[in-house]
């Protein structure tokens, strides 16, 4: 089933990797030459990642001229008007904004001020440029995986005068290019980033469900969910593992770019209504509000929310494993006659932990009468799961569960307001059912009073750190070119006389080129003739491809530790000719890699073998 239509569009280009801040140059260089303004906070300059920024641009065409650090918690007007007139009196025209949703957001609204001019609420509202207009080119790069705000056409920003948050939307926030880095994101807070993920979880799973769903968001948000509800426990537990880190930064931008295509719904018009009048951190009320939310939805969108309970992990084995037997046994008259009516099975299924509810749906697809009650109790126990995982991640980082321990002590003096301000968001026109105002006071009353105890991780929860730093580089490490021709050349003719290697690289009738750099050396390896010869230096023929790369990438490759499609992606290694048939080298050298090491060892060189 398709919606009657849908728009997806990302003109964003995205790059990731572990510690891909230190190595930039080729992925940026078509921007030219930039003046650009820095936007971030005062507690990412403190922590580190900042300096990894201006380092990693230091060496390119792009000049960061002034540096923006004043960005609160939430943003307000005033916030964008200070950064907007800095850019403006260093003759900036780029944007790189490095932190959460807040810096990005800052950076968004404050190109729109510069470019535009007036006053900031002049241009509240949606898509109010014209195709045609311009802003100056951005670079984003996300220090939270929550907010998604990197791969967003969407900014809020605070009126702490009148309690409200603005908000904003226009296709030129998205910005030219996304980096994702997860060694930026170590030094993020248990809390924040448990509640930072739960806002990319929201993220996704509003976006599953709302009335703008399409087939593009719908894969991307479940996808995210995954990736997200896998990872956020570890990310908290072991804040060192990049490979979870990496996952929820990844997570995040699959929400983004999921609900700026089909929006959000009634978890962020309350949150953002929290927000606005008791200041509650955006991500912590997103926690709070969506379990409550998804209880209210479930009947109107049942399926959807099976779907999500599946992506987050829900499996029900007793389940099915009785329905199988019952399949198996016959006793199909038992099923239609005895299983829905009788209460004891039902009070049996309702009885166990969001485990062992049912995905018989999967196995009993084709019984429609008994697929649709099965659904009902997978939907429920996504519910479950949410609420399990915000007392788990209350359990690791102390985050509040409930209203009156997340700030608010006026014994929600201001519920009316916080009522009237969620009716009034934008959010909530996408909701699947039309929010009434009774239902928001009953969930913010239900959420201050509130009271639920942390609930212990257990091993089966989390995982053995993955990685903490990636593999280990060595740079440098060929001192002159000398040293390299020394090492390769030899390296090279104990390929060729390899038995193994040695006669498949003479079947490929190849003639390949390497013209290193950093240090300078040239070398070919002429297959092409009735011997297999290695050249040093200039070669007298036409090679069939030629590969330029860096010496401490090629160092890296003869380890096996590079990837050379991905390479030829980023731009690290530049290939001239006939790439596929030089692709196809790869299972002939598979063996290399082993024997790469060994050789390192017997020059006196193991101080150069790759952890």
């Amino acid at each position: 089933m398709l919606p009657e239509y849908f728009e997806f569009t990302l003109p964003t280009k995205l790059i990731y990797g572990i510690g891909i801040l230190g190595n930039i140059g080729n992925s940026i260089q078509h921007f030219g030459k930039r003046r650009a303004i820095l936007v971030t906070d005062k507690i990412l300059v403190k922590a580190g990642p900042v300096d990894r920024v201006k380092k990693g641009f230091k060496n390119t065409n792009i000049e960061i001229v002034c540096k923006y650090d004043n960005v609160p918690p939430n943003s307000t007007i005033k916030t964008v008007k200070s950064c907007a007139r800095l850019a403006k009196k260093h003759q900036c025209d780029m944007m790189i904004a490095i932190g959460g949703g807040s810096v990005i957001d800052t950076a968004k609204v404050a190109n729109l001020l510069i470019v535009k001019g007036g006053k900031v609420e002049d241009h509240m509202g949606a898509y109010l440029l014209d195709r045609d207009d311009e802003l100056l080119p951005s670079i984003f790069i996300p220090t939270t995986a929550g907010t998604g705000s990197e791969v967003t056409k969407v900014a809020v920003i605070a009126d702490p005068d009148n309690d409200v948050k603005l908000p904003f939307a226009e296709e030129q926030f998205l910005p030219l290019m996304a980096i994702l880095d997860p060694e930026v994101t170590v030094s993020m807070p248990g809390k924040l980033t448990a509640a930072t993920g739960m806002d990319a979880l929201t993220h996704a799973i509003e976006a599953y469900v709302d009335k703008e769903w399409s087939p593009a968001s719908d894969a991307l948000a479940l996808h995210a969910i995954r990736l997200i509800s896998n990872n956020i426990l570890q990310a908290c537990a072991q804040p060192q593992d990049l490979v979870a880190r990496g996952a929820m930064l990844v997570g995040s931008f699959l929400a983004g770019v999921a609900f700026s295509h089909s929006m959000v719904g009634m978890v962020h018009g309350i949150s953002h209504a929290l927000g606005g009048v008791y200041h509650i951190p955006h991500g912590l009320a997103n926690a709070l509000v969506l379990p409550e939310v998804m209880q209210f939805n479930l009947k109107s969108r049942l399926e959807r929310y099976a779907d999500i309970a599946m992506a987050l992990g829900v499996t029900f084995p007793q389940a099915v494993s009785e329905s199988r037997s019952i399949l198996e046994s016959g006793r199909l008259d038992f099923i239609k006659d005895k299983l829905i009516p009788v209460d004891s099975l039902r009070d049996w299924v309702d009885a166990q932990s969001f485990r062992a509810r049912g995905l018989a749906s999967k196995a009993l697809g084709n019984l429609s009468f008994i697929d649709q009650w099965f659904r009902k109790q997978a939907a429920e126990a996504g519910v479950d799961k949410i609420r399990i995982l915000n007392r788990q991640l209350a359990y690791l980082t102390d985050m509040p569960l409930n209203l009156k321990d997340a700030g608010i002590t006026d014994n929600l003096a201001k519920l009316e307001q916080v009522a009237t301000t969620a009716m009034e968001d934008g959010a909530m026109l996408y909701n699947p059912i039309e929010p009434e105002r009774d239902t928001i006071l009953k969930i913010v009353k239900k959420l201050y009073d509130t009271r639920q105890e942390p609930l212990p991780v257990s091993d089966e929860d989390l995982r053995p750190l993955e990685s903490k730093r990636g593999v280990t580089e060595i740079k440098n490490v060929f001192k002159d070119s000398d040293m390299l021709y020394r090492v390769f050349m030899a390296f090279y003719e104990q390929l060729k006389n390899n038995p193994e290697i040695g006669p498949a690289l003479k079947k490929t009738n190849l003639c390949i080129q390497f013209v290193y750099q950093n240090p300078a050396a040239v070398i070919t390896i002429d297959a092409a003739k009735e011997d297999l010869l290695i050249h040093k230096g200039d070669f007298k023929g036409t090679p069939e491809v030629t590969m330029t790369m860096n010496a401490d990438f090629a160092h890296k490759f003869w380890h096996g530790k590079a990837n050379l499609v991905a390479a030829l992606t980023r731009r690290q290694v530049v290939a001239k000719g006939n790439v596929p048939k030089t692709i196809k080298l790869l299972p002939i050298l598979k063996p290399a890699y082993s024997l790469y090491p060994r050789f390192l060892r017997e020059m006196g060189l193991g101080h150069l073998v790759m952890g």
